[in-house]
């Protein structure tokens, strides 16, 4: 059983270095590190090469659960992903580990309490996402997914995250992320199904709050 151990730095932290002591201590066989200059899209690319590292048996640690994500439902994805692969989980700051017995009620007490964080947050990122579709898609020719990352797509969208969320955190365009959900729901049109999710959450209000439903287009 190997112990790979990841580590991210972001655009406010000075070095690497306290991180890389942290997980010597903890045994780590390999290291993989991205550091990020980027404020607004965190770029883990060393993070797939950790991922595609690992395998059943093996425990990927990090520092704090933040290393692996930029979101919560993102972490959550991944958390869910490694599961299902068998691979444990070891935080440090934390003290989390989902590589011993209690590994799964581990993963099912962050589900639980992370689903409440999504349905808040939704309605919040709402508008975000309109506005991002307006302004059409930016420059450049988007990043390749890799399996691991289409498998991180697919079930980040499972976990509630949009499609702008899932793009940010893969450091691709939403039409890479849009063709990825395409494929894997057999061809059926993955924009205009979101866009038809998002505009009916849009457009309902809470139960009992008085109002009533938004008209399209209004």
């Amino acid at each position: 059983m190997t112990r790979v151990g990841y580590i991210w730095v972001g655009p406010l932290e000075h070095n690497a270095e306290f991180q890389r002591d942290l997980l010597r201590a903890k045994g780590v066989d390999r290291m993989f590190e991205d550091i990020s200059a980027h404020t607004s899209t965190p770029i883990r690319s060393e993070l797939t090469s950790a991922l595609e590292e690992v395998g059943p048996g093996d425990t990927l640690v990090v520092w704090r659960l933040d290393r692996l994500g930029s979101t919560m439902s993102s972490v959550l994805a991944l958390l869910e992903l490694l599961g299902k692969r068998r691979v444990g989980v070891a935080t440090i700051a934390e003290g989390l580990d989902t590589s011993g017995d209690g590994g799964e009620a581990l993963l099912a007490t962050i589900a639980a309490f992370t689903q409440l964080d999504r349905c808040l947050t939704r309605e919040r990122t709402m508008a975000g996402v309109y506005a991002a579709r307006a302004r059409g898609r930016v420059g450049g020719r988007p990043r390749a997914l890799s399996t691991t990352n289409v498998e991180r797509v697919i079930m980040m969208k499972e976990q509630g995250a949009t499609v702008r969320e899932i793009a940010q955190e893969m450091g691709t365009s939403r039409a890479t992320v849009y063709r990825v959900l395409e494929t894997a729901t057999g061809g059926r049109d993955a924009e205009a199904e979101e866009r038809r999710e998002l505009t009916v959450r849009w457009a309902t209000p809470a139960i009992g709050d008085g109002t009533e439903p938004l008209i399209a287009g209004d």
